[in-house]
């Protein structure tokens, strides 16, 4: 990653990570969660590679593809009471199978060290959030972890993200967003921050190298160097 990804050394002041597929592998523990739903609903399972390409927007839209990759649908409340079920599943085990990607305690260690705030915006309901990254260890690491369903809009909107950048002490100008997918690029501009990067490893199912972010990186080592800071930060 060259160095200039973000202009002069020094200019950004906070860092917000998207969740699933970039700081962490959570497909298991999804794919398990939506397959019980679908088993209460009579339905056969998906694989995690099948799971791994409906990611994204949250558990209800989970929910919606994983119906319909099995030709099924619900009416509203049928479909309200599935989208409960997938979220009882989920929250009682968020953590069994879900790992840290390598990298992401050393790369949160060394932001922390240069008096870099990281934060978290996730389409994840925030209590199932909080307690993976509890289960991960790195909870601590974040000043503001913001999930989906605690009063703001789910991103594509930027209005959860612009709330973690303030509760940062920073402003979008000096702000960038770290994630996987589309989505975060989009609701990164869309706040109006610094940058965007993107991790090669994610969910997306459209090439990251495709979607228009300032950087890609393949690891979360890679991370410092790309946000510019001095070597002894690494």
């Amino acid at each position: 990653m060259a160095q200039g990804v973000l202009g002069q050394e020094g200019a950004c002041r906070a860092v917000v990570f998207d969740l699933d597929g970039t700081l962490v592998d959570t497909i298991g523990d999804i794919t398990t969660a939506l397959n019980r739903t679908l088993a209460d609903l009579g339905l056969p399972p998906h694989s995690e590679n099948a799971v791994r390409g409906m990611v994204g927007g949250g558990l209800a839209r989970l929910l919606e593809r994983g119906l319909a990759a099995r030709g099924a649908s619900l009416a509203a409340a049928d479909h309200d009471r599935a989208v409960a079920r997938l979220l009882h599943h989920y929250a009682e085990s968020p953590a069994a199978q879900s790992r840290l990607y390598p990298g992401a305690r050393e790369a949160l260690r060394a932001l922390r060290e240069c008096g870099i705030a990281c934060g978290v915006c996730t389409n994840k309901p925030e209590p199932i959030t909080k307690d993976l990254l509890q289960a991960m260890g790195i909870a601590d690491a974040f000043g503001i972890i913001q999930g989906g369903e605690a009063g703001f809009p789910k991103k594509l909107d930027p209005a959860g993200l612009a709330r973690v950048v303030a509760a940062l002490g920073a402003t979008p100008e000096t702000a960038l967003m770290v994630g996987d997918s589309v989505v975060d690029v989009q609701t990164a501009r869309a706040a109006g921050l610094r940058g965007v990067i993107l991790v090669s490893y994610g969910y997306s199912v459209t090439p990251v190298t495709e979607l228009e972010a300032d950087a890609v990186i393949n690891h979360l080592h890679e991370l410092v160097p790309a946000l510019a800071l001095t070597e002894q930060a690494q």
